[in-house]
């Protein structure tokens, strides 16, 4: 007998409203600026 692992929505993120999706996309690229400028920090210091 085997054992069928559970599948996993595609894309978790689909049923988020318009602004939940804008608001998601922000964060990401807030968080990529500050990784890129505490790396600039810890390179030109």
């Amino acid at each position: 007998m085997r054992i069928e692992p559970n599948k996993q929505k595609e894309d978790i993120y689909e049923d988020l409203t318009p602004f939940e999706k804008k608001t998601r996309i922000v964060a990401v690229i807030f968080a990529f600026c500050g990784v890129f400028v505490w790396a600039l920090k810890i390179l030109l210091v």
